[in-house]
């Protein structure tokens, strides 16, 4: 709605004859009112009201946005520590499971002679790394928490408090140094590590594939000349295979194996490769989860730099399982043909026997031995196909990947593109709506400063004015308090002679406490020179009320009794029985109220059906009477 239209509406509502200050400002030649005043007071307060309501609801909306961003931190931090706990457990497996293995290889060590030397250099090194430990606490982490207990100890005065705030900045900078020390020394160990494990994975590859003939075939004897080239060539042949298809991989993941970690560095790099492999698949947002767990480390990435260093992992990732695939099939091939050869070779040893026993046998031995070479190159034509054919799924299964990332990723930039627009729009029309609260605010913070100026200096006047009046009453209250006081010596002194006045002297007398009472000997009759006439079992005075004997025999009494030990009563017969029973004599002080009839106060002038009086009713011993006579 625009400005103009609101102060129209404003105009209708407040231009009443009964609000208006003028009735008729301008009146035409028909004598018909055009034009009234606007009673801008009430449109003022109205406006102001407006935008308190607004001012409130803006609060409430803020309070829901922190409330929601404080319930989404939480869930966030439940879920990664839900996560956090399933790696930690993982963890504690794995070390349990390794910690038995180094266990066992060191009972084996120990029996074995040739390490039982290397054993006693890991157990020297173990008890040094003990006492180095020991060492390193008791320079740095027990000064730490004796500092700390002499700080909780509250023995910190004003004096020395200075001497302890300069001990704090020299155990702080210390404690800096030696972080940067150990850290130092985190990194050379890490890079030693990382050295050891490429060396000991090179050894592993070197080891795994062993190029050429192997030096076990060369030394195979074989009869048929033609046949040992034959299958020392699938040697040569199977070598070349494998490493062209190891080239082209490298060829088509040249920047995955030139670029280390991505371009980062390889803290963030480790951190966000642990974030995925704590974070299972199947969990929801799980990208969400992850980014927001990287960003409360490393905050200046971005979503896009995590999303493209994800594809450069998984890539990576692709990379070396596909060439440890591949390097595995290499072995496995090598192994079968090796194991191939040696069968041949046994099997034309086993034919050139036979050659040399009969002829026959021997043109038979060759048309076998051709046969083998045929089977030879047909399984390694079909080994080619197989390799062909996985290569071929394996290129598929990655295009289907990355395009289900490229939609993935489009998908998300297109709501974030949406989402920027709308907190624009947001954004400009708040901007807007607070230049116009801050310009009222100012204003009104003008008039404030200048009434608040006033009222302190009629509160300055007023506090001189109290104080004075303050001391006067608290001399006043001295001196009253201390007339008091001295009244009230005097009223002990009074009280304490008047006390030395009346207290009684009576000697000390211990035998007395062990005898017989008079009232004891009287009531065993041993009292002498008593009175025989007086009966001490005798009532102080006459009792004139209800026995139990005489209250039991009211048959009143034994019916209700009856009646209550049956469960009736609660029940009508039990109000008709009671009320049957004879009535007890009325008491004298009573007779006067000959109209009480239950709870309800029977007129003669009451009117024929007047239900209007309030009805009481005791539901034992009297009927109900309803203000109609029957």
């Amino acid at each position: 709605m625009s400005p103009n239209k609101t102060v129209i509406r404003l105009d209708k509502l407040h231009r009443t004859r009964e609000n208006s200050l003028t009735e008729v400002a301008r009146i035409t030649d028909e004598n018909i009112p055009k034009y009234r005043q606007v009673n801008y007071a009430a449109m003022r307060d109205l406006i102001n009201e407006r935008k308190l309501c607004g001012t409130q609801a803006l609060e409430r909306i803020s309070k829901l946005q922190n409330e929601s961003h404080a319930m989404r931190e939480q869930a966030e931090l439940k879920i990664s520590r839900d996560c956090w706990l399933n790696e930690q457990q993982k963890l504690n497996q794995q070390y349990s499971k390794y910690d038995n293995e180094h266990q066992t290889w060191l009972v084996d060590a120990f029996n074995d002679p040739d390490l039982l030397s290397l054993f006693h250099e890991i157990t020297k090194y173990r008890i040094w790394l003990e006492e180095n430990t020991i060492k390193f606490r008791k320079t740095t982490v027990l000064p730490m928490m004796q500092l700390k207990e002499e700080l909780e100890s509250k023995n910190i005065k004003s004096d020395n408090i200075f001497n302890v705030m300069d001990a704090l900045q020299i155990v702080k900078k210390e404690q800096n140094e030696l972080i940067l020390l150990l850290d130092h020394e985190e990194r050379q160990i890490e890079d030693e590590l990382k050295a050891f494990k490429s060396y000991i994975d090179e050894d592993d590859e070197i080891n795994m594939i062993e190029e050429g003939i192997p030096e076990s075939v060369l030394e195979l004897p074989c009869p048929d000349d033609e046949l040992r080239v034959t299958m020392l060539q699938e040697f040569l042949i199977i070598d070349h295979k494998y490493r062209e298809t190891l080239v082209d991989l490298d060829t088509n993941y040249v920047d995955i194996i030139s670029d280390a970690n991505g371009g980062w560095d390889i803290s963030e790099h480790e951190m966000l490769v642990h974030l995925y492999e704590i974070y299972p698949v199947d969990l929801k947002k799980r990208r969400t989860c992850i980014y927001n767990h990287f960003r409360r480390y490393f905050p200046k990435r971005s979503r896009q730099e995590m999303l493209n260093h994800e594809e450069w992992c998984n890539a990576q990732s692709y990379y070396l399982k596909h060439k440890r695939f591949i390097l595995i099939e290499w072995r496995q091939a090598r192994i079968a043909l090796k194991a191939k050869t040696q069968l041949a070779f046994e099997e034309a040893f086993e034919l050139q026997e036979r050659l040399a026993q009969q002829h026959e046998e021997k043109m038979r031995q060759r048309a076998f031995c051709e046969q083998l070479t045929n089977q030879v190159k047909k399984w390694r034509e079909k080994q080619l196909e197989v390799l062909e054919v996985r290569r071929k799924l394996e290129e598929s299964k990655r295009q289907a990947e990355l395009e289900k990332m490229r939609q993935e990723n489009e998908r998300s930039l297109k709501q974030r593109q949406q989402t920027k627009e709308k907190l624009a729009e947001y954004y400009s029309k708040k901007e807007e709506v607070r230049l116009m609260e801050h310009e009222t605010e100012q204003k009104r913070l003008e008039e404030m400063q200048y009434v608040l100026a006033e009222q302190h200096r009629k509160d300055r006047e007023r506090i001189k004015f109290r104080k004075e009046e303050y001391e006067r009453k608290r001399q006043e209250l001295l001196e009253r308090n201390q007339i008091e006081e001295r009244e009230e010596l005097e009223r002990e002194e009074r009280l304490q002679a008047l006390a030395e006045r009346v207290r009684p002297h009576v000697e000390i007398d211990h035998a007395r406490v062990l005898q017989p009472t008079k009232a004891y000997n009287a009531h065993r009759g041993l009292l002498m020179n008593a009175n025989e006439d007086i009966n001490i079992q005798q009532e102080l005075f006459p009792i004139n009320t209800f026995k139990d004997r005489k209250l039991c025999g009211d048959i009143r009494v034994r019916l209700e009794q009856r009646l209550r030990d049956a469960g009736l009563i609660q029940t009508d017969y039990a109000r008709q029985a009671l009320a049957a029973v004879q009535k007890a004599p009325q008491r004298r002080d009573t007779q006067e109220n000959k109209m009480w009839t239950g709870f309800a106060f029977k007129t003669n002038d009451i009117e024929p059906y007047n239900m209007s009086k309030p009805v009481k009713r005791d539901f034992i011993s009297h009927s109900v009477f309803y203000g109609v006579e029957n």
